[in-house]
């Protein structure tokens, strides 16, 4: 059987802390846990029937031993920038990407030791008429309240699973929007917002918007080229993350495109995605006086330009798309254009100002003559 786990890290393949809450009850004291879990992220694609064994790593960052409740969830998609919305409640999830259920711990709550860690394993056991498509869930650890009755803060820190289980899958979505929006919108305003075809100046934001209408998650990955007014393509326009061999992200890099989804993010079943890409200038690789290195963007555009789309989706190469749209900078050229407004009336006036220096050096010397 096949089993494929690819451990998809933010930054440091560490932490994964989706939300906290706070509770008061009597006494307004707090107890901050500091607990990380590695890896954030599970991907298996299954058979059904199959069984999953798997482990956790749980460290406490603390100087004094931490016990820990262990809980499952299911989670779905939330609004349109990739977040995750997770529920306990199976009743209240399509039964047909639900996982909680499926997931078992070998104890309900763990001890981990002051500064230290600990592995706990996991077991998913897909049922033999399980519906072949995603199903997705996650494992939660929070801290439990002390034995004297005081309250902790529950930080919640989880692992996300994402389980493809082999069967009638259909890999099935749309491109919905490809465009360009003012750089201040976010994900979720993409939707309701108006597109924009001309820009003052960097950053220009494109926006794809892309919906998955089958049964199974799908990473899309492609990316854009921006070409100028003559059809040339232009040189070190984005930036793309560096992946590890275990997905975690260790630097970026100028490319003469703009990358789409360099950052591995998943669109759900069922659920729409906004992926934001900003085209921020002409890039080039500069060091700090500590010797470390960055991206520092430059650069003025004007002119027409037009952004070329070549995108994987949903199992199938989309038809390219192109869209263009304008660079004025307009301050910057009003202000040349009075520049040289102010240049020329400079010039008219010395030229006026030598001509009647001329006459009169001319007119003294002919009175010079005649006397």
């Amino acid at each position: 059987m096949k089993l494929i786990a690819n451990h998809n890290l933010i930054n440091f393949a560490k932490i994964s802390l989706f939300f906290s809450f706070w509770l008061v009850l009597g006494q307004f004291q707090a107890y901050a846990a500091s607990v990380t879990v590695s890896p954030p992220k599970f991907e298996f694609e299954v058979d059904k029937g199959q069984t999953i064994n798997q482990n956790i790593t749980v460290t406490n960052g603390d100087a004094v031993a931490l016990t820990l409740a262990a809980s499952t969830a299911d989670f779905t998609a939330l609004g349109e920038e990739g977040k995750a919305s997770f529920t306990e409640d199976s009743n209240q999830v399509n039964s047909a990407f639900s996982l909680a259920s499926w997931i078992s711990l070998p104890n309900q709550a763990v001890v981990v030791p002051a500064s230290g860690k600990i592995t706990v394993p996991f077991t998913i056991r897909i049922p033999e008429h399980a519906e072949a498509g995603g199903h997705f869930g996650t494992i939660f650890f929070s801290p439990v309240t002390t034995g004297n009755g005081d309250i902790a803060v529950k930080q919640k820190v989880g692992i996300l699973l994402l389980v493809r289980v082999k069967g009638e899958i259909r890999e099935q979505g749309t491109l919905d929007i490809f465009d360009t929006y003012n750089a201040k919108l976010t994900g979720d305003a993409i939707v309701s917002a108006k597109s924009q075809s001309a820009f003052e100046s960097f950053p220009i934001n494109i926006a794809l918007r892309l919906t998955n209408t089958g049964n199974v998650h799908t990473k899309p990955q492609g990316k854009i080229v921006i070409k100028n007014t003559f059809g040339q393509a232009l040189t070190r326009v984005g930036e793309e993350a560096i992946l590890s061999s275990s997905g975690a992200i260790t630097g970026t890099k100028v490319v003469d495109y703009i990358p789409v989804n360099d950052r591995a993010g998943n669109v759900l079943p069922s659920s729409s995605r906004v992926f934001l890409q900003s085209w921020k200038g002409y890039g080039s690789q500069v060091y700090d006086a500590d010797g470390q290195k960055s991206i520092a963007w430059k650069g003025l555009g004007l002119g027409r330009y037009t952004a070329e789309l070549e995108l994987n989706f949903a199992g199938q190469t989309l038809p390219k798309q192109t869209i263009s749209f304008w660079i004025l900078p307009w301050k910057v050229m009003v202000g040349v254009i009075l520049g040289l407004i102010a240049l020329y009336f400079l010039i008219k006036t010395w030229r006026q100002m030598t001509r009647a220096r001329l006459k009169r050096q001319l007119r003294k010397e002919l009175e010079r003559e005649n006397n």
